[in-house]
């Protein structure tokens, strides 16, 4: 199947009159996943102790997430709420 759909750089815009909330995280994730960020998160960030004992599982999945919605426009931890699903 070929696209009948030419790229051109105009038609890339990234300002804020034009995002849609989270639908950009797939391809940001996707990008990530290809460039190898969980095996590095993974490798070379250790969370040896925490205040809270949950802190410290998971970090690979919970650093990707902020990492992630930093990439899309979130200005502070309370903006990663977005990811939440449930």
């Amino acid at each position: 199947m070929r696209s009948s759909y030419t790229f051109s750089v105009e038609s890339a815009v990234f300002d804020e009159p034009n995002l849609v909330s989270a639908a950009g995280l797939v391809p940001v994730l996707e990008l990530a996943e290809q460039t190898g960020l969980s095996g590095l998160i993974a490798e070379h960030v250790r969370l040896p102790s925490t205040r809270v004992a949950s802190g410290a599982v998971n970090p690979v999945g919970k650093l990707t997430s902020i990492i992630a919605a930093m990439m899309c426009g979130a200005d502070c931890i309370d903006d990663v709420n977005v990811l939440r699903a449930g």
